[in-house]
């Protein structure tokens, strides 16, 4: 099982280190990969580094912990503004890939809005943007939101028709596909009241490993995105022995 979070920025180094940090390391992201073995990076989705940035960052990484592995979000121009529909997302896929490798990622996501939802345009869309873009040794998983919840067939043959992994945050769903692997993303609501603005307990940490237990996937991913989420995901591990 691997553990971590969406972006290194909210990880509290005195919390971690309890002499000065910067002591040890270059940056914030070393201090990160010493503690966690892997990070998504959720930066993507707003705006793309240029691909030597990308690199930079996986030559940091490297220095602490050369088996340290980042997941990359693609931008928000295919899901979020585009929809799959156009040149744009088929663009903005290719320029996520592009930062992807200089990170020796090997996982791109695709979170859709809630407002995309299962409509038989939207469908068509996923189908032929999905049929049309190259993979190149990529692994997709995708993370839809919203009405999708309620179509559990239609997400688990829409993930077996083009290999994609299907992403959901435990406390909402099951995913319906986890093979090769599982990829859950926690936002904290549920079992909070207001997405981000919760820290798990004890309790709900225990629930998650029985959940991730019984998943049956030989990896399981699981990335926090909570305003806590390096506590919380330093607690998980510690609650898993890692």
């Amino acid at each position: 099982m691997q553990v971590g979070c969406c972006g290194w920025s909210a990880l509290r180094p005195k919390e971690f280190e309890t002499t000065d940090w910067r002591q040890k390391y270059r940056h914030r992201l070393q201090l990160y990969a010493a503690h966690f073995p892997l990070v998504e990076v959720n930066s993507t989705f707003y705006k793309l580094p240029r691909p030597s940035t990308a690199a930079s960052w996986r030559a940091l990484a490297d220095e602490v912990n050369p088996a340290f592995e980042f997941t990359v979000k693609v931008h928000q121009d295919v899901t979020h503004t585009d929809r799959f529909r156009g040149e744009a997302s088929r663009r903005a896929f290719l320029d996520s890939m592009e930062v992807a490798r200089a990170l020796r990622a090997r996982i791109l996501l695709l979170q859709c809005p809630a407002s995309f939802g299962p409509t038989p345009e939207n469908v068509q869309a996923l189908r032929r943007f999905l049929a049309e873009v190259p993979r190149d040794g990529f692994i997709l998983v995708w993370e839809p939101r919203g009405a999708w919840e309620k179509e559990p067939e239609q997400v688990r043959e829409l993930c077996e028709a083009y290999d994609l992994v299907h992403c959901t945050d435990p406390f909402k769903a099951r995913p319906v596909r986890t093979q090769p692997f599982a990829y859950l993303r926690l936002h904290g609501a549920p079992p909070g009241t207001k997405m981000y603005r919760y820290t798990y307990t004890d309790a709900d940490l225990y629930w998650l490993r029985e959940q991730v237990l019984n998943l049956g996937a030989e990896l399981v991913y699981v990335l926090f995105n909570n305003d806590t989420m390096a506590q919380d995901a330093r607690r998980f591990r510690a609650l898993l022995g890692g």
